[in-house]
């Protein structure tokens, strides 16, 4: 479209003569103001009538007396409601675009058309988005039980706290000592048809790395483990959990046998009962705690606290290995020296006239 210089200046000269309020161009006034200010008072306008049709939802979701008296009034009589708002809409929308110069009643209902087209030209992305947002607030809310579904719940994948990372030391860790005695009415793995479970452990908990015992091959639906495992635990954090994985191992990878949960609170009523009241440590019944697998068998536990020895009290005990390790030498010089001179290779005999050592035995 084509505008002529002229038409450009008789534009400009009447948006620079508006004036304002005026009684003389109609009933019953006119707002004589630039376009820009007419479109955003129609938008305004629009957006009012629009939250007045919405007005008893708002009003339902508003805890005030007056919101809940005119909810339960308007609910019971909503033909009523409805049917005022239409003809307060008509009267509106008349009446605003009576007192704009700028505006006709076509230019308005060709501007609502081409509003509601963008609408619904554009609502495919508007529901892709929304369908975006609410399933990530979804994950978000349920992400326990997403990652509890998707066996993972037992994986630490980002080894990071936010209170460490300002500097702000509130953890109480302490290192202990996890001793597995044995295992118990394990079912058959899945994977195999002609051959017994080959029985392995494996812990994960919090920060620790993952820790595994020994495979103890051809176990079947039990073994005997007698290992222990150290890591630390946070008693800051009483919610963490220790995941104990009885598995075995396949030919790939290997099948879960059953597991087995313990928070840090439990953990500490276990060291409580089987590591800080024993005088003596031995593999039998009445130092561990027998705890039940999912889906099905026992296994034996004890934990006990790990004492860290200082540099100073480490080093009398390697002084002392020392002593022993120069005792031996000189017994075993001893014994060889007393020992009666043994028969001579020929070969070592030629080697030593050759290099030119004497030939003899102290």
């Amino acid at each position: 479209m084509e505008f002529s210089s002229d038409g450009l200046a008789a534009n400009a000269t009447a948006q620079a003569h508006r004036r304002g309020f005026v009684t003389d161009q109609g009933w019953p006034f006119r707002l004589d103001i630039p376009q820009e200010y007419q479109d955003w008072i129609i938008v305004a306008v629009c957006v009012l009538l629009a939250a007045l049709w919405c007005l008893p939802c708002i009003c339902g979701k508003l805890g005030n007396s007056c919101s809940r008296a005119f909810t339960a009034w308007v609910y019971s009589r909503m033909h009523v409601f409805y049917w005022f708002v239409l003809y307060f809409t008509l009267f509106v929308i008349m009446f605003t675009i009576g007192v704009l110069p700028d505006w006709t009643v076509d230019e308005f209902v060709q501007y609502l058309g081409l509003f509601i087209v963008w609408t619904l030209v554009h609502v495919q992305k508007v529901i892709v988005s929304l369908a975006i947002i609410v399933g990530f607030m979804l994950m978000l809310k349920f992400r326990d039980r997403v990652v509890f579904l998707s066996g993972m719940e037992h994986i630490t994948v980002f080894r990071f706290s936010l209170m460490q990372f300002l500097g702000i030391k509130v953890t109480k860790q302490r290192p202990v000592e996890l001793f597995i005695w044995k295992v118990d009415g394990l079912q058959s793995s899945g994977g195999k048809m002609l051959k017994a479970n080959d029985v392995f452990i494996e812990c994960h908990m919090g920060f620790n790395e993952p820790m595994r015992t020994r495979v103890h091959n051809n176990a079947g639906h039990q073994c005997l483990i007698r290992e222990s495992l150290q890591f630390n635990i946070d008693e800051s954090s009483p919610a963490t959990s220790l995941t104990l994985l009885v598995k075995d191992q396949g030919v790939v990878g290997s099948a879960e046998l059953g597991r087995l949960m313990l928070s840090t609170r439990e953990l500490c009523g276990i060291e409580d009962q089987t590591g800080k009241r024993r005088v003596h440590f031995d593999y039998r019944e009445d130092s561990f705690v027998p705890l039940g697998l999912a889906p099905q068998g026992m296994v034996w536990l004890a934990l006990s606290p790990v004492e860290e020895w200082e540099e100073s009290d480490r080093a009398p005990l390697l002084q002392e290995d020392a002593l022993l390790r120069v005792d031996k030498r000189r017994c075993d010089r001893m014994r060889r020296s007393a020992a009666p001179p043994a028969a001579e290779p020929a070969f070592v005999g030629r080697w030593l006239a050759v290099a030119g050592a004497p030939r003899g035995h102290a």
